[in-house]
């Protein structure tokens, strides 16, 4: 099993591309729109902090966030891949997350079949929300 701790950390966008993020999103999976390359890639220009954990050249694990860096952050993807799903590498990625912004309330948005990895890690499920799309 993958320690996650060994694996390396990233902050920047190097060795990403949209079409590596598309796959990880796929074999997740996480059910987010990749069939347009250049608007997948500005979404993660436009992001506050983009967080990737890497074993050797292959991405593992992945997470994009949007904040204020005071009051709220917004965990729009976090993707690790199904074959080190469980071996605390998702856990590593919000904990990352949380220590760099001290303070702010961590929202998401997801479906079902990830409430137990979120309950485990203190998340607390919410009705006050609102969606709207374009």
């Amino acid at each position: 099993m993958t320690d996650p701790d060994a694996l390396t950390l990233r902050d920047t966008l190097d060795g990403l591309t949209p079409a590596r993020i598309a796959t990880l999103y796929r074999r997740a999976p996480l059910l987010r729109k990749t069939d347009n390359p250049e608007r997948l890639w500005k979404a993660f220009e436009a992001s506050s902090l983009v967080l990737t954990l890497w074993e050797s050249d292959r991405v593992v694990g992945l997470a994009r966030v949007l904040t204020d860096g005071v009051q709220t952050a917004y965990l729009c993807d976090l993707a690790v891949e199904p074959d080190v799903q469980g071996a605390g590498v998702g856990k590593r990625m919000v904990d990352e997350i949380l220590g760099r912004l001290p303070g702010v309330e961590l929202v998401l948005r997801d479906s079902n079949l990830s409430a137990g990895f979120y309950e485990r890690l203190g998340f607390e499920s919410v009705d006050n929300a609102w969606v709207r799309t374009a």
